[in-house]
């Protein structure tokens, strides 16, 4: 049998009481079987918190989950403690290459901060080249880059930035790896 931590996502060991990651009881945790198969818990436990529920209870009293078999009893997982800070150095400085400095040009757009923070360094370092190259493209142009360079390097600004956020948000979703 599997235990899945509903605070983290973490898998919980066979022969131990709480999760590794985040220290939640494993009693809380979401049992699946080898195949991967879901095991519903037994009536009137909460799935999420453990706590006993009353017959024909809808939602848990303690935690506020619906119970085992109502629509929307899954598991959701949440974002690491401060992986707000990871999204938005993915996001913030992507951005700001989409706008005008003083002189009318576009903006030095830096990307890969939001991989670092979360120590994705090869992933990071990826970005941060991509970044180096666009920025020799913008000042190998200079100021009076046509419609369609300016039109092109924005796209693939934006481009980057998306990508690169979606990156960030799956990183900050996913549970803390165990350390060896």
């Amino acid at each position: 049998m599997i235990y899945i931590c509903p605070e983290c996502g973490g898998e919980v060991p066979e022969g131990c009481g709480f999760c590794y990651a985040c220290g939640r009881k494993r009693d809380n945790s979401i049992r699946l079987d080898d195949e991967g198969g879901f095991i519903r818990p037994e009536k009137g436990v909460c799935a999420s918190c453990g706590a006993d529920l009353p017959q024909g209870a809808e939602f848990c009293g303690s935690c506020g989950q619906p119970s085992p078999g109502m629509p929307g009893s899954v598991f959701m997982p949440h974002m690491a403690k401060y992986g707000w800070i990871g999204v938005l150095l993915a996001v913030v400085p992507g951005l700001l290459g989409l706008l005008p400095d003083m002189s009318g040009t576009m903006m030095f757009s830096v990307f890969g901060l939001g991989h670092l923070y979360f120590r994705k360094w090869s992933r990071g370092f990826l970005y941060l080249m991509v970044s180096a190259l666009m920025y020799l493209m913008k000042s190998s142009w200079g100021v009076d880059a046509s419609f369609w360079s300016a039109f092109i390097v924005g796209s693939f600004t934006l481009f980057v930035c998306v990508i690169q956020a979606l990156e960030t948000i799956v990183l900050a979703y996913q549970p803390p790896k165990k350390e060896a």
